[in-house]
């Protein structure tokens, strides 16, 4: 009988350190062992132990771009095509080709061009994280109107406004600190990545996790740089804008389909305010993520359980309950069109 029970010990000892090395290696996933299946709150039709989850590939970066007009596309694609400028904080971008000629030959020219540039400006902020130094409230499209001959000509450029002394945002000052800021981000960046493995939502479940386990909710929204990625990547405490922006960036650099959507969003208190949250495409399927409100503020120092990470991770239509889209991004300009997301069926 000892001899049994000896063995048994012996066995179950040889068992317990091979699971423990399986953990270690990321072959067996802790949650599934304890019983603690993240699957079963997200209830979404999907597994996080399917490894074959990763049809859909590439990053969503001109979501918002493929929407504008030819007007906002020439004024989005110079600006993109000019980023090294950008980072100066006061290049002036000039568009030398009289592509705005037509327009502005009209009546209502100049109010028309501004609204095309305020969508491609509301288009380059939605679908390029890394810009995220520039202040867009801190620049103007200018037009000056030549008359030779009883024709007009014009001259349209890109600049910052005459109130500022350069279109960064605020605690930035020169190209050396954006520059420095983007190698920070880089480097970071460059340390998470490696990390996201297996399938793209197994990828996205990954980073939807570490944003929660390294940020907290900046409840002041006076933060420095907590509505951008830097913020969220290089420091502690962001609102639903850092925690959107870095999800995506991040996201897109694994080539995994992600998409910033705002609105407004209600709480259990019935408190409706702006919002921020993200869509993502898993095998062609669009679904709904909202990285800040799976990292709720919980008295005490406590810890999310893995039911609070997950109400909101990978959901459907059900999360439109209580988050609403506004399909302008700036009042009065282009209302954007939304892919469809998965429905889900009422519980």
């Amino acid at each position: 009988m000892k001899k049994i029970i000896k063995l048994f010990l012996i066995l179950s000892i040889y068992a317990l350190s091979v699971i423990i090395a399986l953990i270690g290696f990321g072959v067996i996933n802790i949650e599934f062992i304890t019983g603690n299946n993240p699957d079963k709150y997200i209830n979404n039709g999907l597994s996080l132990k399917d490894e074959n989850l990763s049809l859909s590939n590439g990053k969503e970066d001109r979501f918002y771009y493929n929407q504008l007009s030819d007007t906002a596309k020439t004024i989005y694609n110079k600006l993109i095509k000019n980023k090294e400028k950008l980072k100066t904080g006061t290049a002036k971008i000039e568009f030398t080709n009289h592509e705005f000629d037509n327009i502005l030959k009209k009546s209502n020219g100049m109010q028309v061009l501004s609204e095309e540039y305020q969508n491609a400006v509301d288009a380059i902020r939605f679908d390029n994280m890394d810009l995220f130094y520039i202040d867009f409230t801190k620049t103007i499209l200018k037009e000056i109107t030549y008359t030779r001959s009883n024709s007009s000509y014009y001259e349209v450029s890109f600049s910052k406004s005459d109130e500022v002394d350069n279109y960064f945002i605020d605690g930035i000052e020169t190209k050396d600190d954006v520059e420095e800021m983007l190698t920070e981000i880089n480097a970071i960046k460059d340390s998470i990545l490696p990390q996201a493995t297996g399938s793209n939502y197994q990828k996205i479940y990954f980073i939807h996790n570490w944003l929660i386990d390294k940020l907290q909710y900046d409840t002041s929204k006076l933060e420095v740089n907590s509505r951008n990625i830097y913020g969220a990547l290089l420091g502690d405490s962001v609102v639903c804008e850092g925690y959107a922006k870095s999800f995506k960036y991040l996201l897109d650099e694994l080539n995994i389909p992600c998409i910033i959507v705002s609105g407004y969003a209600q709480d259990d208190q019935g408190t409706t305010e702006r919002h921020m949250w993200n869509y993502v495409q898993i095998n062609n399927v669009w679904y709904t993520v909202d990285v800040t409100w799976d990292d709720p503020i919980i008295m005490g120092n406590g810890k999310q359980t893995t039911a609070q990470k997950c109400k909101y991770f990978c959901q459907g239509d059900n999360i439109n309950r209580n988050h609403f889209i506004d399909k302008q991004i700036t009042e009065g300009c282009k209302e954007w069109n939304y892919p469809e997301i998965y429905h889900k069926e009422e519980e």
